[in-house]
């Protein structure tokens, strides 16, 4: 396998995920990666790039005290580069980079009902718990949570 190198986000490479991701996740999804994740929070997210392409990213954000909490909000996978450990390498990355900040936990949340980010997540050492109206009524969300 060809090495992937794990960086910070830019500014290309967020008009680039702009621009591919409602291709890599088979619908609309766009709108969830709001342009705070790079203008406010930019230096929390990563990008992993292999021969010069971007082949995944993780945008998060660090919540200081009293939680000290890493939030991962959206990651994406090209899709030819997926079952590759692409995933795996920014969620190491970002916990790294929140153990070195003072982050006391990871945290994330996936729909209902989707069985691949359970499995990944609880893979990685999370817990999982669905809460119901997580989001709002009749909008459950499963939340992982990864103490550091």
């Amino acid at each position: 396998m060809r090495e992937m190198h794990i960086r910070g986000l830019t500014k290309a490479d967020y008009d680039y995920i702009i621009s591919v991701l409602d291709q890599w996740w088979g619908g609309p999804a766009g709108r969830r990666a709001d342009p705070m994740f790079f203008y406010e929070f930019g230096e929390h997210a990563l990008v992993a790039e292999q021969d010069g392409q971007v082949i995944g990213f993780l945008l998060g954000v660090m919540v200081p005290a009293p939680s000290a909490t890493g939030y991962v909000h959206l990651v994406g996978i090209h899709p030819d580069h997926r079952r590759r450990g692409v995933g795996k390498r920014l969620y190491e990355q970002f916990t790294e980079r929140c153990r070195a900040a003072g982050m006391k936990q990871i945290k994330s949340l996936a729909s209902s009902g989707h069985e691949g980010p359970i499995r990944f997540h609880e893979s990685m050492g999370f817990t999982s718990t669905e809460v119901p109206d997580y989001a709002g009524p009749g909008r459950s969300r499963v939340v992982f949570v990864k103490e550091l």
